[in-house]
């Protein structure tokens, strides 16, 4: 969930659906379970942490590919939004 808040483009509720959590993410703010939220809570600090320092790392050392990766993750991104998309690009008449 901390890649959806630092990396532009990367969704958090696609990622919680993806883990599965994104259920019990959604009854334990509706309930305020803190038991649920607390670990949450922490976990999503220490990833953030984590991401920032790699991400930091990653633009000292690759600067033009760290980029290049972020401009891909937030187009690639616009592509949920256009609604009846074709992904099939390659059309055989």
């Amino acid at each position: 969930m901390s890649v959806g808040i630092v990396v532009p483009g990367v969704s958090s509720s696609v990622i919680l659906m993806l883990a599965g959590t994104y259920e019990i993410y959604l009854s334990s703010i509706a309930n305020i379970n803190f038991t649920v939220l607390f670990p949450m809570g922490i976990g999503l600090i220490i990833g953030c942490i984590l991401f920032l320092n790699l991400i930091n790392f990653l633009f000292n050392h690759f600067k033009s590919q760290t980029y290049f990766a972020i401009c891909g993750f937030t187009l690639g991104s616009v592509f949920i939004l256009l609604p009846n998309f074709d992904f099939d690009f390659v059309r055989i008449v």
